[in-house]
């Protein structure tokens, strides 16, 4: 692409050259490669500066260039013997329609004096559309730069993260039941046996002396309630719940070991009647009562788990 000449830009020189600068006057010659160019289109701008050998050129960085862009930029010095040469080369691309003038460049000057600026003002390109000549026949216009516009996308992220929440919980949630269930295992106190319970609970009568206080009807009332929880308990049926008929009933059906139907009949009996009837109940027969209950226990505990021998090492294997 050949390079359209243009006339010789203004200089100002910002600080007065001082009186050891030198006798040669700067002269500065900006050249564009095309006055017209189409939107997009790289063109080159090119200021040329003749200078004295002692100073040097610096260009300042482009802070606006308006409806320019910069695409790139080079600096050349090229030193003869009486003069140097700094050219600046500024490739850009018009991205707007009509004419726009170049910003004005500005350089810092070192040496050949006192430090100055220098500033070039800039020529003047017109923007050409880019379509075809046709494209309004066809429908197609240029359409202007729109800004940033949020694009949505589609992301799991949210679905993950929910993910991990839920994980958490449950994490968390089954760390609880886990020491929440060692701390009721470590807590539990395996029941002790039922006879010895039972044992317990008769002695526990016997001290409160109530036939001694005359409370011979409560006497019963208790033991009664003693014997049928261990009938119950121990023979697997609801005998809190039954009625005496149906106690008695129950237990000859099953017919246990060690429960004599006869002994059972006057337990119960002998209960009834201080129970309901408040009758009087001789001394020697409350005793009865508690001796049966105690050899009741004695006649049906289960036996013990047999305990199993210790194993023999014969001598030879020693």
């Amino acid at each position: 692409m050949s390079l359209a000449p243009v006339a010789l830009a203004l200089l100002v020189l910002v600080a007065p050259a001082s009186p050891d600068a030198g006798s040669l006057p700067p002269r500065i010659s900006p050249e564009v490669s095309a006055e017209k160019v189409r939107l997009g289109e790289p063109f080159t701008y090119t200021v040329k500066v003749v200078h004295s050998p002692d100073a040097r050129w610096e260009l300042r960085t482009l802070a606006d260039l308006g409806a320019f862009g910069l695409r790139s930029s080079a600096r050349q010095r090229t030193d003869g013997p009486g003069q140097s040469t700094t050219t600046f080369r500024l490739e850009l691309a018009l991205f707007e329609l009509g004419e726009h003038v170049i910003p004005t460049l500005v350089f810092d000057v070192v040496g050949g004096g006192t430090a100055r600026t220098a500033s070039v003002a800039g020529t003047s390109v017109e923007g050409l559309s880019s379509l075809p000549p046709d494209a309004a026949k066809n429908g197609a216009q240029l359409m202007d730069i729109k800004p940033n516009a949020d694009v949505p996308m589609r992301s799991w992220r949210l679905l993950w993260l929910l993910l991990g929440l839920a994980a958490l919980v449950a994490a968390v949630l089954y760390v609880r039941r886990a020491l929440a269930q060692r701390r009721t295992r470590l807590s539990v106190v395996p029941p002790r046996p039922l006879p010895e319970r039972t044992r317990e609970a008769l002695e526990a009568l016997r001290a409160e002396d109530l036939l001694g206080k005359g409370l011979v009807r409560e006497y019963h009332f208790r033991l009664s309630e003693i014997v049928r929880g261990y009938l119950g308990e121990r023979f697997g049926f609801e005998a809190l719940e039954c009625t005496s008929g149906e106690l008695v009933r129950e237990v000859e059906r099953l017919d246990p070991p060690g429960v004599a139907p006869a002994d059972l009949h006057r337990f119960v009996d002998q209960c009834d009647v201080a129970k309901f009837a408040r009758a009087d109940i001789a001394l020697a027969a409350c005793d009865w009562a508690l001796g049966y209950a105690f050899l009741l226990v004695e006649a049906t505990a289960p036996l013990p788990s047999p305990v199993p021998p210790p194993s023999v090492v014969p001598a030879d294997a020693v």
